[in-house]
């Protein structure tokens, strides 16, 4: 027998955007609303908490940044293939995040003078990226995950692999899921559904996505005749570890950090003169595979990987013990 469930919203995914939805949905419905967050991890176990560099959001336009400002750098990013009015949307709304997540118990890294501090990311024209340390989508998961925890009509379902999508004359009725401890499948009935089950990485064997970050949402949503966008781009991240695939944050090269081919050259002046390392990610990316091809990178004898230098030298060891604590480490351990 087949156990059935009902929650009025059901949220599939336990990342940043599945707790910020059941946040909101919460709040909106002044906790009149019955939630589900189902996940197929142990909710903190989501991939968002491996989010190490920042967040991007204007704070500071009395000092030269603006929304309009970030909405081209992210359009151009994107070589203008972007919904710009999504885009726009996402930009103003930014600033206010940042505040709500620090109201909340984020715990921002600093300025001297005490105001949110904020540094460079690749395809920025003003450092605005926001960071706490180089943990931020460990901070960033902790504070929405205890603010979800405190309102009662929010119930988690960790551990529980949602299958498929039910729906009935196009409309979204609800979703079949499998209680991983126990093998029992059952439905869980609803009025409205969120999927946020994250991005497709690991249908690649060298990724810097957790073994967890594979499509079976987007799989149920084409099922369903969901409609599904850009599929064509997955981000590829320009540093890891080999052969682990352990991402190496951004910020490592947003605080000074190089690259460098097999000929000790710092080739990113070769492809981006004004930008260098600090690029947008599918330039940098591509730049690096343009050296491995023409024979400028080095080989893992092991696991036959590909792959070149990132020099931190350049950033200096109290840099890298105060804002990439969690990069060394990682790089002592593995």
């Amino acid at each position: 027998m087949v156990e059935t469930l009902r929650h009025d919203v059901i949220i599939v995914g336990s990342g940043i955007a599945g707790l910020r939805a059941a946040i909101e949905a919460a709040r909106v419905s002044a906790g009149k609303a019955d939630i589900a967050v189902v996940t197929k991890v142990q909710a903190m176990r989501a991939h968002s908490v491996s989010a190490e560099g920042g967040t991007a959001a204007v704070l500071y336009p009395e000092l030269g940044d603006s929304l309009e400002s970030h909405l081209f750098d992210t359009v151009k990013g994107s070589d203008y293939l972007a919904d710009q009015d999504a885009v726009e949307r996402f930009v103003s709304m930014m600033p206010g995040e940042i505040y709500q997540l620090e109201h909340w118990g984020l715990p921002w890294s600093r300025r001297e003078d005490g105001r949110i501090a904020q540094r460079w990311f690749g395809g920025y024209s003003y450092p605005r990226a926001t960071y706490a340390e180089d943990k931020v989508g460990f901070f960033e998961m902790q504070t929405l995950y205890d603010t979800a925890s405190k309102y009662a009509n929010i119930r988690f379902y960790q551990e529980w692999f949602a299958t498929s999508i039910l729906s009935e004359g196009g409309e979204f009725k609800g979703i079949t899921a499998i209680e991983m401890k126990s093998g029992n499948f059952a439905q869980i009935l609803g009025k409205a559904g969120i999927m946020a089950t994250g991005g497709a990485g690991r249908l690649y064997s060298f990724a810097t996505y957790a073994y967890s970050s594979t499509p079976d949402g987007l799989a149920a949503a084409f099922r369903a005749g969901i409609p599904l966008k850009d599929m064509e781009f997955i981000q590829f991240h320009p540093s890891g570890l080999i052969p682990s695939g352990i991402l190496i944050t951004e910020a490592a090269r947003g605080e000074g950090g190089v690259l460098l081919n097999r000929d000790g050259q710092r080739f990113m002046k070769d492809y981006a003169p004004n930008k260098l390392e600090l690029a947008s990610r599918d330039v940098v990316s591509r730049a690096m595979m343009t050296e491995i091809e023409q024979g400028r990178g080095f080989k893992d004898e092991a696991s036959g990987l590909d792959y070149l230098h990132l020099d931190l030298s350049p950033v200096g060891g109290e840099k890298i013990k105060s804002r990439l604590s969690q990069i060394r480490e990682i790089a002592i351990k593995f």
